[in-house]
């Protein structure tokens, strides 16, 4: 495998992760750049760092830029990404080593009333104002849970670790990684997680796209969720039935994407009658080629149907 030349750290309020990036370049030689010397570096290069009223499409249009800006920092040596949605800018780039640090929330709260000298109740107001924030962040820059371990090489709890030994575990997992890596033969074709954080595994590319353009609009979905039976036999057995594509939770709506042939979609156009007449109370919607076609088209995607 590729060495690791990018650490992305991603971390909760006063979980200690800022200490331990400071700590880890140290050891590593890795530069540490962290919000300050991101917005040097975006000024240098003519660019704008983000402000607060950030959504998906200008955090994308940032992400490039500073994907960009960080690849040029990391060909003149390895770094440290601390914060700002690390993670998700260097998503699949075999070069990353991607780390989600957290803490409890006793911990957490008795280290802002130390740092900040308040009682209890004061720092626990100012805890939640610096989580809300964050996670707003977050929230509108992944469209996801960033809390979900699987975006993440290791997750490292420091109510049971000191800076040092923190360190230590992460240098550990660097040195290892790739180790028992899942051969490529027996990893999933089009990999992607639900909006619960289970991974996914798509039949067509067709529908990895559709799943992308729900991220994008950051409208959560379940992929196949319910299989209606729509068919028995005289003893009562299932013969036929049907699983639609897509369920979204928030309409309370499943959606079937048909881009098949004319044959192929008369028979499903067939279950979906059967599966209203059966199930009148579920609400279900029918995508066809023409306007799958026209929805990626809108978005700039390329399929061959």
């Amino acid at each position: 495998m590729e060495k690791v030349g990018i650490i992305t750290i991603s971390r909760e309020t006063e979980s200690l992760g800022d200490e331990i990036a400071t700590q880890l370049s140290k050891q590593l030689n890795y530069e540490c750049i962290d919000r300050e010397r991101l917005a040097v570096l975006l000024h240098e290069a003519h660019q704008e760092d983000l402000d607060e009223n950030i959504d998906r499409q200008k955090f994308l249009i940032w992400a490039k830029n500073v994907k960009e800006i960080l690849l040029k920092q990391a060909k003149r040596g390895p770094i440290i990404f601390l914060g700002r949605g690390g993670q998700t800018i260097f998503q699949n780039d075999s070069r990353a080593f991607h780390l989600l640090i957290v803490s409890s929330p006793e911990l957490r709260l008795q280290r802002i009333m130390e740092k900040y000298r308040q009682d209890e109740v004061t720092a626990s107001h100012i805890l939640a104002e610096l989580d809300r924030k964050r996670e707003k962040f977050l929230l509108e820059a992944l469209g996801a849970d960033w809390k979900n371990p699987l975006i993440y090489h290791l997750v490292l709890n420091t109510a049971y670790y000191t800076v040092n030994q923190s360190c230590q575990i992460i240098q550990e997992a660097i040195k290892n990684l790739g180790v028992h890596r899942t051969p490529k033969e027996q990893q999933l074709l089009f990999p992607s997680l639900d909006f619960g954080g289970n991974r996914v595994e798509f039949v067509h590319p067709s529908e990895e796209e559709f799943a992308r353009i729900l991220d994008f609009y950051r409208i959560k979905w379940l992929y196949e969720p319910r299989t209606f039976p729509l068919e028995w036999d005289s003893e009562g057995n299932v013969v036929e039935a049907f699983s639609p594509d897509f369920y979204l939770p928030d309409f309370d709506l499943f959606i079937e994407l048909t881009t098949q042939k004319q044959k192929l979609v008369r028979k499903k156009n067939r279950k979906v009658k059967r599966l209203k007449d059966l199930y009148p109370k579920v609400k279900i919607k029918v995508i066809y080629s023409r306007d799958y076609t026209h929805l990626l088209r809108k978005f700039g995607v390329e399929e061959d149907i």
